[in-house]
């Protein structure tokens, strides 16, 4: 079965201005690997081609795990950088905030790890009551990229920020409202989908050009600063020493393993 699946839920005359596009793989928690991250930037492409004017991305309905995050499988554990700045869940949200049009994240679950940032990178996003978010890279002894964790920073107060990365606990969708991650709380996934479809045809009313435009803007001016020579080094550095750990390769065996990890610090 393919991992992303399509359907157009635009008004009647126009069904293809309002796209839903679901993640489609519960069997391994919509992990974020390479056939998935292929797969969901294949339909923004897609959906760009054919004049999209909103987008919805979602998983299956009833699902307890909206996205695992980043396939930790994938991770290497051969002393490379397991998130570079060129990871393919990176590439893919450059291609998400590059999006001409407007993109929902209509949630329901568990949101673990880097399926957060994918959450904070969409422009809008409606919850169910029961979703949780949580960032787990220090569960795992995983460095998160400095892109990622600016991506955080421009979605959250910091010291939440600080609270989500340095304990690995989740927050409950009501939190992530409060703290403006969530602009829409609703009471379960039926609601859930007809809340976002009817933001989408809301969305779709509304001039094209005027919103590629203000989007654009938006982006641009939320981008984070571009770092010093003297900052990249001091943070490679500072990543190089997690992701070469015996810490890393713990965390990632502990997962596999399917038991906790015993984190000693070298």
């Amino acid at each position: 079965m393919h991992p992303v699946t399509t359907t157009l839920v635009g008004p009647e005359d126009r069904p293809a201005d309002v796209i839903e596009v679901t993640m489609a793989a519960a069997e391994r928690r919509n992990a974020l690997g390479e056939a998935m991250l292929g797969g969901l930037t294949a339909a923004i492409l897609k959906a760009e081609a054919t004049g999209c004017r909103a987008l919805i991305l979602r998983a299956e309905p009833g699902v307890s795990t909206w996205s695992a995050g980043y396939d930790i499988t994938a991770l290497p554990i051969d002393g490379s950088d397991p998130l570079t700045w060129t990871n393919p869940l990176e590439a893919f949200l450059h291609v998400l905030r590059a999006a001409p049009f407007p993109v929902i994240a209509a949630v329901e679950g568990g949101v673990w790890g880097g399926a957060c940032e994918l959450v904070m990178t969409c422009d809008l996003v409606v919850a169910s009551s029961s979703a949780t978010f949580a960032v787990t890279p220090a569960r795992l002894g995983v460095p998160y990229n400095t892109a990622g964790v600016a991506h955080f920073l421009a979605a959250l107060p910091l010291n939440v920020a600080k609270e989500m990365f340095f304990t690995a606990d989740p927050i409950t969708a009501q939190s992530a409202w409060e703290y403006g991650v969530v602009n829409r709380l609703v009471d379960d996934g039926p609601e859930m989908q007809q809340v976002a479809r009817d933001l989408g045809r809301r969305i779709a009313t509304r001039a094209p050009l005027a919103i590629r435009a203000i989007k654009g803007e938006m982006t641009a001016l939320t981008d984070a600063r571009s770092l010093t020579s003297d900052d990249f080094e001091r943070l490679t550095e500072l990543r190089r020493a997690a992701w070469t750990s015996e810490d890393y390769q713990e965390g990632v065996r502990a997962f596999v393993e399917k038991r906790s990890p015993n984190f000693t610090g070298e």
